[in-house]
């Protein structure tokens, strides 16, 4: 079985314009990073009339470790940034998913899926931004500080004048030096990490697959199809208590691959696949103050927005940046710039108690009978059948699910 090398060429590389054609414009929002969080904040700024510098160190398109799956929050958020539909049709959808236990008893769960490799969403969220007037430049922001009215100002490796804003978002996804100098992280490391690889095969599957079994737990593992007989395969583990000890991740893809029998299948009939590639995770929104310094707020990954149990990050991402988008546009509009300090708040109020739901349930994942009890009882009862469904749809909060109450549901619903 052959080993394909990932395609990096693109004719839309190297056509940013040069950053230091644009320090000394006068901005009003300056994004770092230009993944989904921040073409997403820059869109909707952009759209909202506001002169945005959207900066990112890597030029476009460029590859993203990732599972490459787009779930109804995500599409929904697309939706709103006006790109849905050219997603949906550079993607591959889905109407199914199958989730499996511990002891492999599958449930199957219908939805609203589709899968795009990162480096192609990203790349049309990019022109997304541009379209809706973002001006993008690659920069390496080497330094974020603030004057004392506020105004950002953002040193540029190899720039000698720096960039200076009215506002700022840092999306710079699991780096978060930019914020540590200024001691708004308290926790710096990651809280999970992930590897996946891309296999061509002749296995025909269509439907997502996620994988709770025995032989990876406490990790979890994914099949996700791309079309065209490519797949998206890898796995992921969150960390206990922040300790990175006794996680050995490719030993665990290895039991996945070696023990999971559609797994196998997959690979038996692969024509080629690409090397493993690894990437670490924020999870739990936590680790990092969401505000500071001066008018700047912290979005996506970097305050840890992706889910834990389910490791989805790109729809919860692109909701905070929303959010973020929203805050400083009214400050712009307004001048007020205290009314950033409300954005810490908002994130509780509308996104915290989510988190702490699917926290309970990575918990749960742990105990490998109560998993399989409930896949056995969700053959059976359209309670959990549909709890399920919102679980993945991220409509529903999976914490009540893991609890006696939500078990003796089962029984009577």
């Amino acid at each position: 079985m052959g080993t394909a090398t990932e395609r990096v060429s693109d004719p839309r590389a190297g056509d940013s314009p040069a950053i230091h054609d644009h320090v000394r414009t006068a901005w009003d929002v300056v994004v770092i990073g230009a993944g989904p969080a921040g073409c997403i904040a820059a869109t909707h700024l952009a759209t909202g009339g506001h002169r945005v510098l959207l900066l990112d160190r890597e030029d476009f398109p460029r590859d993203k470790v990732c599972g490459d799956g787009l779930i109804p929050d995500a599409l929904r958020a697309l939706g709103r940034a006006g790109i849905e539909d050219e997603i949906r049709r550079r993607g591959h959808g889905m109407k199914r998913s199958s989730v499996f236990s511990p002891s492999r008893i599958e449930v199957e769960v219908p939805g609203d899926f589709v899968t795009l490799k990162r480096r192609e969403l990203d790349a049309a969220l990019l022109d997304r931004a541009r379209e809706a007037g973002a001006t993008f430049c690659v920069a390496n922001v080497a330094h974020l500080d603030a004057e004392a009215n506020g105004t950002v100002v953002c040193d540029v490796a190899g720039v000698d004048h720096p960039v200076q804003a009215r506002a700022a978002l840092v999306a710079t996804g699991a780096r978060v030096g930019l914020l540590q100098k200024h001691g708004l992280v308290h926790r710096p490391g990651p809280s999970a990490v992930a590897l996946r690889a891309y296999v061509h095969s002749r296995f025909d599957l269509d439907r997502m697959v996620i994988s709770y079994d025995r032989s990876i737990l406490p990790g979890y593992a994914w099949i996700f199809p791309l079309g065209g007989g490519e797949y998206n395969v890898g796995c992921g583990v969150f960390y206990r208590d922040g300790s990175r000890e006794g996680v050995g991740l490719r030993e665990m893809f290895k039991s996945f691959c070696r023990e999971f029998p559609l797994m196998r299948d997959l690979l038996q009939a692969a024509e080629s696949r690409t090397s493993l590639r690894g990437a670490p995770l924020r999870c739990g929104l936590q680790g990092v103050k969401p505000v500071g310094p001066g008018h700047t707020l912290a979005i996506g990954e970097t305050i840890g927005a992706t889910f834990p149990f389910s490791g989805e990050g790109i729809g919860k991402a692109m909701e905070t940046a929303e959010l973020a988008a929203r805050t400083i546009h009214n400050a712009l509009e307004s001048d007020d710039f205290n009314s950033l300090e409300e954005f810490g708040v908002r994130l509780e109020e509308s996104l915290s108690p989510k988190y702490l739901g699917y926290k309970l349930a990575q918990r749960a994942v742990s105990r490998a009978w109560l998993v399989d009890f409930m896949a056995h009882r969700a053959k059976r009862s359209r309670f959990l059948q549909e709890a399920m469904a919102g679980i993945i749809a991220e409509t529903r909060d999976p914490g009540p699910l893991f609890t006696l109450r939500g078990l003796l549901r089962s029984y009577v619903s």
